[in-house]
């Protein structure tokens, strides 16, 4: 019986190395994710930035290619991944579907997104070019099972390796840096970004804010987090870089995303008392240096861009009380766009008109290009079904962080800042395959597992268990000793 239970340890451990072995490999997968940005400035100055049918004439193609290299490399090992926890489960008789389920309760509700995804993909008037994708964004089921590919991915490693969270975040913020370093040095020689071939990272500064709005808000909360001098000293040249990048992208979008971010990072850092108060000092000197510079300097128009969105709204404000505004020009055309969509969602609202049917295959409204608003885009081509399931997910997700506070990590605190920053840029805009894969990394790495919150009364339970009473004893012993020795 004796060697019955050692050979069924052994078994068991080697299992478990067989699974960490495989998360390795999955992480590895996560960070090739991260270096998809990185990649891409091989590409500068060697493909056209215009927007074309044709996918191979545009700089979108090249992230799409690598996203779906990294998908393909990661399938096949996070099915091994899986398929090895169900064997351990089987081979330790230990199969406890309940608990697996309760354990990733916030998955059913995105699972169930993909299913409705598939069923709407049956309904769309252009199966082919839903399934597949079409023209330059090329969003087709295939391109959403890679997000669904990278997400579950990054989900899988976040707990089983512990350094994953910290690993994939300093890439990021090192990578967005890089970015912003090149970026910075097209500038000085003379190039504008979106404006040129030389910028072949993104499609345009729309795009990149949307990146700079995740990479600011991260460096920030990695900045606002550390004690560090040294790191301290680094975050900080690697903030003001990244928020002047920002600053000069002109993207109002991108730029209330960071503000978004830094209400989150205050709110979250306070609310779990990690936050550093001299680190946030200098954040917020940092960021206000540096916009206090481009906007004398002439840099960014972001003061007239705020002019300009009060402006908008009162246009908006006064259309509706029956004014005479014509609130079309909006937010650089935006609101209209988003009426039209709502009114292609009102037409289709179980299943939508289909997956990237936007671009020149817009059957409802031909001249309708992408909607600028990520949550109404879900709405119209899956139905409003679908953009339910993904905002609870959100709310789920929102909700276990503020359960779990007690329990978030810095790293856990910076990806949650992260992720609401791309929650509010996707407001303004689609950021495709360019932004997206990191919200998908960010988001399934601050998914919080439930477990036990430290409080007062968890500690007092803690202390007076019968293993923790036993190793009082002693000392105990010692005291009363000592005690009748004194007397």
């Amino acid at each position: 019986m004796e060697e019955f239970l050692v050979a069924r340890e052994a078994k068991k451990k080697q299992i478990e190395d067989i699974q960490r072995y495989i998360a390795y490999v999955l992480f590895a997968g996560v960070i090739l994710v991260v270096l998809m940005a990185f990649f891409l400035l091989t590409l500068i100055g060697k493909v056209h930035n215009i927007i074309t049918t044709n996918s191979t004439d545009h700089f979108m193609y090249y992230s799409q290619i690598y996203l779906k290299f990294c998908a393909m490399m990661l399938a096949p090992v996070l099915i091994g991944y899986y398929a090895t926890g169900i064997y351990k489960a089987v081979y330790l008789h230990n199969v406890n579907v309940r608990g697996f389920l309760k354990n990733n309760a916030m998955l059913i509700p995105l699972a169930a997104m993909l299913v409705w995804t598939f069923i709407a993909l049956f309904q769309s008037p252009d199966f082919d070019k839903s399934l597949n994708g079409s023209g330059y964004i090329n969003e087709g089921f295939y391109t959403v099972l890679q997000y669904g590919t990278v997400f579950l991915a990054a989900y899988a490693v976040r707990e089983k390796l512990k350094f994953s969270k910290e690993a994939v975040l300093w890439t990021f913020v090192i990578v967005a840096s890089i970015v912003c370093f090149i970026m910075f040095g097209s500038l000085v020689l003379g190039y504008g970004i979106g404006l040129n071939r030389k910028n072949g990272v993104f499609n345009n500064s729309n795009h990149y804010g949307y990146f700079l709005a995740m990479s600011t808000t991260a460096t920030f909360a990695l900045l606002v987090y550390n004690k560090n001098v040294w790191k301290v000293t680094l975050l900080s040249v690697l903030l003001a870089l990244n928020m002047h990048n920002l600053l000069y992208c002109n993207t109002l979008g991108a730029n209330l995303a960071f503000i978004g971010g830094i209400v989150f990072i205050l709110c979250s850092g306070y609310m779990s008392g990690k936050i550093n108060n001299s680190s946030l000092v200098i954040a917020l000197l940092v960021c206000g240096v540096v916009t206090f510079i481009d906007e004398v300097w002439g840099v960014t128009k972001m003061w007239e861009s705020y002019v300009t969105l009060f402006r908008d709204l009162g246009l908006i404000a006064d259309s509706a009380t029956g004014g005479s505004s014509d609130p079309g020009i909006a937010g650089t055309g935006r609101y209209s766009l988003w009426r039209r969509t709502i009114k292609v969602i009102h037409q289709v609202p179980w299943f939508g008109k289909g997956l990237d049917l936007y671009y020149r295959n817009n059957i409802y409204d031909h001249s309708l290009d992408v909607p600028h608003n990520e949550y109404l885009a879900i709405a119209s081509n899956i139905g409003i079904p679908g953009l339910v399931m993904y905002l609870f997910t959100f709310i789920w997700w929102f909700a276990k962080a503020v359960q779990q506070k007690k329990n978030l990590s810095t790293a856990d605190l910076a990806m949650l800042a992260g992720t609401f920053a791309y929650m509010v840029s996707a407001f303004t805009g689609n950021s495709f395959t360019y932004t997206y894969p990191y919200f998908m990394v960010f988001f399934a790495m601050s998914m919080q597992s439930s477990k036990p919150v430290d409080t007062k009364y968890s500690q007092l339970q803690n202390a007076n268990t019968p293993e923790a009473m036993g190793k009082r004893e002693p000392a105990l012993q010692s005291e009363t000793q000592k005690d009748a020795k004194n007397g």
